[in-house]
């Protein structure tokens, strides 16, 4: 690898790399093959596969399902150089055989000639093209059509179809109250190995970085650090979270380039946006933009050039880094809390950077995360229950009284608006709790993208609601007095949706309480008779 540098040895993360997608090829591996194969890590969803290939009778078709850039050409072109003698491989269902083929056409013809020949057929396919087929599929090839729709609606498809689907292999999971990704941890571990065997680090001692290209040094030095591999996986985890972001191997290979090779500081590049749409998403998160007495503290007095001994011998350290603050053009106080902030999981130097770990603490992320175990785990045990109930009474409730009373302050404990009339506000009286026997009864959440929540109005039970981290900080700040606003559409429908699943059953009761001014009149209807409490 001798005529590769660090730099072009990095350029295979790259999108825009020829080696971002696995291609069946004919030419002679090169260093940048060895490079692509150091870092390839074997999925679950490769190891069942390969487990069903392994069994596999000739008529079976195995579909492997995904995104694009999830890395279903490198695995099947993998199983093609192992199974080829014996397996028929479709690797990408988008494609066709000639210009006047439709790729709809091209399937037919691919499962045409598998079913006459007997043959195993294993088909990389997206979500939307199994739609696609599944509507659209030649009449002669009813079961595949069938299978597709099963696949489709959740039901277990019949032998001799079998679908391997990438969103039931989650990237993250929740452990210890934070969310870890072993698939990214892995690649990063890999990409960063200080090995003889790992070519990438070989390119890095061998090229001479540290003076030749000091930014790049730098990058690659904060990288190894595990602390920071959180940092970047915890970010990662938000976007998946909070932005509804798919997490692709190919996505987060491009995401190491651009930290790796981008214009800043490893630290500066995480939150600076850019044509990876990762990190674009990564920029909402940026530290830079938090607003605590601590930090506005920290600007100030960097920003005015104020003595602060443990500071300076704080950066004095990471200048050992080449990452070096100056005061020229100008002093830069986001880089240096983005620096921080990323540096937050580890040991450096006299650990300055440890004073500010309250003020980077994402509380609704550990909160989030605590709430999402208990509902994961419910067994149905009184210490589950004690627990859970905290949050369905003090958060969830007390939000959805909040929310739905927002416009009339005067009512009362269990009471919700159902309406105005005449400048008259009507009421329900609602006994809102939670439905355990209901939650026991689910399947356990292992998705960290949300958590189901169970209510019901009196002996009434409501469907169950799925709630992402968006709704759950909705819920804890309405509890602090927050008024929503555009900003907050997607979660104000969900939660809509809830509020009128609970005026729908309040609707039904016989008990009513109207409000006018400070007036108020309770009603009640038995026996064809309406009874009142109080005067308007």
């Amino acid at each position: 690898m001798t005529t590769i540098t660090f730099r072009d040895a990095l350029s295979v993360l790259s999108k825009s790399s020829p080696f971002s997608v696995k291609t069946m090829s004919t030419r002679a591996p090169d260093d940048f093959d060895a490079l692509k194969n150091w870092l390839y890590i074997q999925q679950d969803i490769e190891k069942d596969l390969r487990a069903r290939l392994g069994q596999a009778k000739p008529g079976d078709m195995l579909f492997l399902c995904g995104s694009s850039g999830d890395g279903k050409s490198e695995i099947l072109t993998r199983a093609y150089h192992e199974y080829h003698t014996r397996v028929k491989f479709h690797l990408d269902a988008t494609h066709s055989f000639q210009p006047n083929q439709s790729a709809i056409e091209a399937l037919d013809q691919v499962f045409r000639t598998a079913i006459a020949d007997n043959q195993i057929l294993v088909v990389g396919i997206n979500i939307g093209m199994i739609g696609n087929y599944a509507q659209e599929g030649h009449a002669d090839l009813p079961r595949v059509r069938e299978a597709m729709r099963a696949f489709l609606d959740n039901v277990e498809p019949p032998a001799p179809y079998y679908f391997f689907n990438f969103e039931d292999y989650p990237k993250f999971r929740m452990e210890n109250g934070a969310p870890i990704a072993p698939f990214a941890k892995n690649i990063m571990r890999r990409l960063t190995e200080p090995s003889a065997d790992n070519p990438f680090h070989a390119a890095f001692t061998r090229d001479g970085v540290r003076h030749g290209e000091p930014l790049l040094y730098a990058n690659f030095r904060l990288l190894t650090l595990d602390g920071v591999q959180d940092a970047i996986i915890a970010n990662i985890a938000k976007a998946r979270l909070a932005k509804d972001q798919f997490v692709t191997a190919r996505g987060l290979l491009d995401l190491l380039h651009h930290l790796l090779t981008g214009p800043g500081y490893l630290f500066d590049n995480l939150f600076s946006g850019g044509d990876n749409e990762l990190a674009a998403r990564l920029a909402a998160f940026d530290p830079a933009l938090l607003r605590t007495r601590e930090l506005d503290q920290l600007i100030l007095r960097y920003e005015l050039g104020l003595p602060e001994p443990e500071r300076d011998d704080f950066l004095a350290e990471l200048a050992t880094w080449n990452i070096r603050f100056t005061a020229d053009p100008e002093p830069n106080a986001a880089s240096l809390i983005r620096l921080l902030y990323t540096l937050q999981r580890e040991p450096v130097g006299n650990n300055y950077h440890h004073r500010f770990a309250d003020e980077f603490t994402d509380r609704v992320m550990v909160d989030y995360a605590c709430v999402w175990k208990m509902h994961a785990e419910f067994d149905g045990g009184s210490d589950a229950r004690t627990a859970l109930r905290r949050f369905y009474t003090s958060v969830l409730t007390a939000g959805i009284f909040r929310y739905a009373n927002r416009n009339a302050p005067e009512l009362g404990r269990g009471e919700i608006l159902l309406g105005e009339f005449e400048g008259v506000k009507i009421a329900g009286l609602v006994d809102l709790k939670p439905d355990f026997t209901a939650l026991q009864a689910l399947a356990p959440s292992t998705p960290i993208a949300f958590f189901n929540v169970v209510l019901k109005v009196g002996d009434d039970a409501l469907k169950p609601m799925p709630f992402n981290i968006n709704l759950f900080g909705l819920l804890l700040r309405l509890n602090q007095g927050y008024r929503p606003n555009k900003y907050d559409k997607n979660s104000i429908v969900l939660l809509d949706e809830l509020v009128e699943q609970i005026k729908a059953f309040v609707k039904r009761n016989n008990r009513l309480k109207l409000y006018r001014q400070r007036q108020q009149i309770s009603l009640r209807y038995e026996d064809g008779l309406i009874d009142t409490v109080g005067e308007m």
